[in-house]
């Protein structure tokens, strides 16, 4: 049963529906148990965010909240990846900012492809690489700067 409710929040979103907000504490927590892991360690492992849901303070409650939140915590983790937040993770205050950001702006599953596709692309043949980023440009997208990213920085200023 739990399995049909993964698969029915995936597909909510897949289809188009707005990712949930989910709390900006489990964001930070996630990012905080993930972040205390050694980068090449995480690099090429199935590191999931169901290991943080040992705190059940911080663990999602259901399967729309679960996929949420991994969703979230995906995006931000590109984001962070490309360094586009990376003056605003420097004080507590500026995380904190991140953390709400990610936990809690608008955003679907374009936004999460426009900030992963580079990591995605990343080992992509030269040829591969400039079909995609065509296709993306043709969609809307542009893999080399997120909109999400820009996103998240009007978000952090105004709030």
């Amino acid at each position: 049963m739990e399995d049909e409710g993964f698969s029915a929040a995936t597909e909510r979103i897949n289809s188009g529906a707005p990712i949930p907000p989910v709390e900006p504490s489990q964001i930070e927590y996630a990012w905080e148990v993930l972040s205390s892991i050694p980068k090449d360690r995480r690099k090429n492992t199935a590191v999931g965010l169901t290991a943080v849901c040992a705190n059940p303070e911080y663990a999602p409650k259901n399967p729309d909240e679960h996929v949420a939140w991994m969703t979230r915590f995906a995006l931000l983790d590109a984001l962070l990846d490309r360094g586009i937040l990376n003056d605003y993770m420097k004080d507590e205050w500026g995380r904190k900012q991140v953390f709400a950001a990610a936990a809690t702006i608008p955003c679907d599953k374009h936004d999460l492809a426009e900030a992963l596709a580079e990591r995605i692309l990343r080992d992509a043949s030269p040829e591969m690489l400039e079909r995609t980023k065509e296709e993306a440009k043709n969609a809307g997208l542009d893999i080399d700067r997120p909109k999400i990213g820009e996103k998240f920085i009007d978000w952090i200023r105004t709030h």
